[in-house]
């Protein structure tokens, strides 16, 4: 506990940001199976697959559920396919409504959700992981708001007294435990898991912080009114990273479409006071105003939070 309070105190003081651009990784127009598979491997998959004339098709379990991987040598496709029936509206406000997938009805009238990475402008093995890692995040909000549609489950947690004023718990349209961070007079929010992330208070107005119910996750949330270029808040965010460990290294640096808004994601590593952290960040800025969202633990970590991190960020929405 005296470790997890120190690991806090120590890193609030140098963070403001984070980011991801990948750096030092061999760039490849073409990937074959056999490096795919290595790649798979290394994150901890385990694979069976079933080589075709063209390509090799993977199979390995992604949030649960049974996926394949079609690697070709030019481009590999991910694709989940389910036996729940779904009608082609329901798949047509997938589609709609989120990006870098796809989602249609099979010929039995099951739903399928898919996303293509092609190879030919250049890819990093950082490049497939994370295409991997996208398709992941993706899986529970098909599962839940396209296969479960119009479902319910659990009921909703008692009321506290002592949540922030700027935050509702469970409200209309979420997910019970869900809560909201509302932020610039309604211009942004964030809504988030209530029952995994609790707020703490601050005397800064334009800054807001959560830890995570296992203690060794952190979220600082900075707010304010100024509209800076999205790119410019990118860098600033490395820079202030930078001051604290010159040699911090940015490994994933990637435009993604949250919340009606693009928003840079970025991953950076640094040591700071001698303990090895990992930060994930989502950074944007326009009329709605700038907001930086920096979630960060201990290295080691990571992969214990990465769900968490990621479902946090993607939380976030802007009015206009």
């Amino acid at each position: 506990m005296k470790f997890r309070t120190t690991f806090a105190v120590l890193i609030m003081v140098s963070v403001a940001q984070a980011q991801m651009a990948v750096l030092g990784s061999e760039v490849m127009t073409q990937v074959p199976p056999a490096k795919v598979r290595t790649i798979l491997q290394a994150m901890g998959f385990e694979v069976t697959d079933k080589p075709g004339d063209n390509s090799t098709v993977f199979y390995f379990q992604l949030a649960s559920y049974k996926v394949s991987l079609d690697s070709h040598m030019s481009f590999m496709e991910l694709q989940l396919a389910l036996s729940d029936r779904v009608s082609a509206a329901l798949m047509n406000e997938w589609n709609r409504t989120h990006r870098f997938t796809r989602a249609y009805m099979d010929t039995d009238g099951g739903a399928t959700l898919e996303s293509d990475l092609e190879f030919a402008g250049g890819v990093t093995q950082n490049t497939i992981e994370t295409f991997i890692k996208g398709f992941r995040e993706a899986i529970p909000a098909f599962t839940k708001v396209v296969v479960d549609a119009g479902g319910s489950s659990g009921g909703a947690p008692p009321p506290s007294n002592d949540r922030p004023a700027n935050t509702s718990s469970s409200p209309p349209g979420y997910p019970p435990g869900s809560a909201v961070l509302n932020l610039l007079d309604g211009k942004m929010s964030i809504r988030y898991d209530g029952q995994k992330w609790k707020q703490k208070p601050t005397n800064d107005p334009t800054r807001f912080e959560f830890t995570h119910a296992k203690g060794d996750g952190y979220v600082v949330v900075i707010a304010e009114r100024t509209g800076i270029p999205t790119d410019t808040i990118a860098d600033i965010a490395l820079n202030n990273i930078k001051k604290e460990d010159p040699y911090a290294r940015m490994t994933l640096k990637q435009m993604r479409r949250v919340g009606g808004v693009d928003v840079w994601f970025q991953v950076v590593e640094a040591t700071v006071n001698r303990i090895p952290v990992t930060y994930y960040g989502y950074y944007y800025g326009g009329q709605a105003g700038t907001i930086q969202v920096l979630l960060f633990t201990a290295r080691n970590l990571v992969n214990d939070y990465d769900h968490d991190f990621m479902e946090f960020l993607n939380g976030l929405r802007v009015a206009y």
